[in-house]
């Protein structure tokens, strides 16, 4: 009888053994059973079963029932807790460290058709993640504690970090004589501290997150080349004394050579000043640099100023035309561009106008033309009545066959606005945020007004490196329109159409008539690190743009577009590790994705050469199933994708009308139909009963296949 009893206590033990190992997937069943692990060690994890009983079992084991969708709850437990409740009859599957588990932007990286580069699909021979290649920021910092910018070993990736914006100290780099800097090492031992990224809401910590993000936090949102080295310059946006982004380019690229691997820099950052052609000394300058050398490449964003018209640009006539500039800042700078030969026949003023109570003009400064004071500065005094109104500092000047006429205007009183006037013949640009554009006086109270000249939206891509040949200009589109929120909703702007170009990205050309942007990538809507010291201000007031994991949130513009080129530069870069700037940026312009969006008549200047094709880039154009072009003008996403067995997908399609019989059917990989579902919303939630593989998705409209998307299922 003590023998019987002994084979029934023995078989009840191997029946525990394998019903708790079937319920485990194998990795996370080998960290539940490693001697070596502390079993009170609290980790996430997934729990399929009866909800209810789920509920009941982690409290009574001391963990945390987090949430749940459909009959899957995500649970924080011990290691103890698991072994505990895993021979429950109620558990179908728990799961954690899933199979196939990799670090992902999903709409990011998919839009920009980056995961065939990343897993080498043919013709490529290998894949390619960054290694091996420099990849610098000049923006407002990083936040160096985010586990996405660290490796397997919770070692910093980032090589080097230049603050401009400290004080002086021991470690204050040269030849620049400002600022500090931070080595790897430094950032290891938890030197750095005094560097934070906080301005602008952690700016350059979502940028870089976009572009060499690994994912490490959580397994979502990694970057374009997740293992690429790191350098970022913490821009001293107030410094007046220094060449602060010259500089910082001038260090990167510094420090890249010094380490013996190619390099790309991405400047999301600008502004209106600039001859908007290149030829200013700040973008001749950083051209000279990123020729010095092969394997070097430059990224840059475009703007945001697409819909903001703050270019004034026309054809000089012997009328006296004005334009009145406001006094936002306690002066006006008015800087006018343009060729030698367009330039030297325009006669130009300056005067006041008094706009309250009612309209008077008060008087303008003789007209002069650009060889009045070229090479120099003069000072003219505007009275009224003998009364002055302002000083106005001029100068002009001609460098690589572009002029420059600058007026500064010191102002004695706010209560004026000030015109620019011009008569002659020839052409000009200028660009300013204070130019004035809506609101004049009827013209019955200023008669002149009929000559006034409006500013546009033409030429807004900003700056000037943005418009050098080197260097890729980023335009912006739509990268996604929901996601999981912190709350762990789904946020869903409905507003948003997936791939549509968003206005206020700048438009070209440049001022000399070239294609900007180069290319387009998304941008708004793009999921990114976040400043970890800023998640209590957020989670207070801004919770829905907060990711579901804390520790990624929503952003956009073309500073978001920008970097995930600066990624696919780097892809490029390490397969071809000596090609020139332009090399890499003909690799990108040249295969670009085109659709219904950018339509083909390219390039322009809203999309420039098309939608940017990390896929295409390294392949010269070689086509993958991600690859397809759009067929419709129907969005649609289908997402987690990949995705794993059992896990709820989410739907989302736009610009079907209410009378469209919609259809979505998943053929598997060999051609049979395995799912059809009738789609009556634009956002739907279907159960997930397919098995691991590749599916194919069609959108069937009105009876006509209308757009295709690869699903993967793990």
């Amino acid at each position: 009888m003590r023998k019987i009893l002994l084979l029934i206590i023995t078989a009840s033990a191997c029946t525990f053994g394998i019903n708790a190992q079937g319920t485990m997937n194998i990795a996370l069943y080998n960290k539940v059973h490693n001697a070596d692990v502390k079993k009170n060690q609290s980790i996430d994890v997934l729990i399929q079963g009866d909800i209810e009983t789920i509920k009941s079992l982690v409290q009574a084991n001391g963990g945390k029932f987090r949430y749940s969708a459909g009959d899957v709850a995500s649970v924080t437990l011990s290691l103890n807790g698991i072994a505990e409740i895993a021979t429950n009859k109620s558990i179908i599957q728990i799961e954690a460290f899933p199979k196939g588990f990799h670090p992902l932007n999903d709409t990011m990286l998919k839009n920009n058709n980056v995961y065939p580069v990343h897993s080498g699909q043919a013709p490529l021979t290998q894949g390619y993640d960054g290694s091996g290649i420099v990849v610098g920021f000049v923006d407002t910092g990083i936040d160096f504690t985010h586990p996405d910018f660290q490796d397997s070993l919770h070692h910093s990736r980032i090589k080097y970090l230049w603050d401009q914006t400290l004080v002086n100290a021991a470690n204050t780099p040269t030849p620049y004589n400002y600022g500090q800097e931070f080595t790897n090492t430094d950032i290891d031992n938890h030197l750095a501290g005094a560097s934070q990224d906080t301005l602008y809401s952690g700016h350059g910590t979502h940028a870089a997150g976009i572009g060499v993000g690994n994912g490490f936090a959580s397994g979502h949102y990694g970057g374009v080349a997740p293992k690429a080295d790191i350098i970022m310059v913490a821009l001293d946006f107030s410094s007046t004394t220094h060449s602060v982004i010259a500089d910082g380019v001038q260090y990167i690229y510094a420090k890249a050579l010094a380490m013996g691997k190619p390099c790309v820099i991405n400047a999301s950052v600008g502004s209106a000043i600039g001859s908007h052609d290149g030829k200013d000394a700040q973008a001749v300058f950083i051209e000279n640099l990123i020729n010095a050398h092969t394997g070097r490449a430059f990224v840059a964003a475009a703007g945001n100023d697409g819909t903001n018209p703050i270019h004034l640009g026309y054809t000089v006539t012997s009328d006296t035309n004005f334009t009145l500039f406001a006094n936002n800042n306690g002066y006006i700078d008015i800087q006018m561009w343009s060729d030698a030969a367009n330039f030297t026949n325009v006669n130009f003023s300056v005067g006041a106008d008094q706009m309250s109570p009612t309209h008077s003009f008060r008087g303008h400064i003789p007209f002069h033309n650009i060889a009045y004071n070229l090479g120099s500065i003069t000072w003219d005094t505007l009275k009224n009545n003998g009364n002055r109104i302002g000083i106005v500092e001029s100068q002009g000047s001609l460098a690589n066959g572009t002029y420059l006429k600058e007026f500064y205007i010191i102002p004695d009183s706010a209560n004026y606005d000030w015109r620019l006037i011009t008569t002659g013949s020839g052409s000009f640009d200028a660009w300013s945020y204070d130019v004035i554009n809506s609101g004049l006086p009827s013209v019955a109270t200023m008669p002149d007004s009929i000559y006034y000249k409006m500013p546009d939206v033409n030429k807004t891509v900003c700056t000037s490196f943005q418009c050098l040949n080197e260097v890729v200009a980023v335009g912006n589109y739509m990268n996604r329109w929901s996601y999981v929120d912190y709350a762990h909703n789904l946020y869903v702007d409905s507003a948003v159409v997936p791939g549509r170009r968003v206005d206020v990205s700048s438009i070209g050309p440049t001022r000399d008539g070239r294609i900007k942007p180069d290319v387009a990538s998304p941008g708004d809507m793009t999921v990114s690190c976040v400043v970890l010291s800023l998640i209590p201000s957020i989670t207070c007031c801004y919770a829905d743009a907060l990711s579901e994991d804390s520790v990624h949130v929503r952003s956009g513009g073309t500073s978001d577009a920008s970097p995930s080129v600066a990624g696919i530069a780097a892809l490029y870069l390490q397969k071809n590790p000596n090609a020139t700037a332009i090399d890499v940026k003909n690799a990108i312009i040249n295969c670009t994705t085109h659709d219904v969006f950018t339509g083909n008549n390219l390039p322009n200047n809203y999309w420039g050469y098309g939608k940017a094709n990390a896929f295409g880039a390294l392949t010269g154009c070689g086509i993958n199933v991600d690859n397809l072009p759009p067929s419709s003008l129907y969005s649609f996403l289908i997402y987690p994708n990949p995705s794993s067995e059992g896990t709820m997908l989410n739907v989302n399609i736009t610009d079907f009308k209410p009378s469209d019989k919609v259809e979505l059917k998943i053929y598997n990989a060999i051609g049979e139909l395995v799912k059809t579902s009738t789609i009556n919303n634009n956002s739907v939630q279907l159960n997930n009963s397919l098995k691991s593989g590749v599916y194919f998705c069609n959108l069937i409209v009105n009876g006509k296949n209308t757009v295709t998307r690869k699903l993967v299922i793990l």
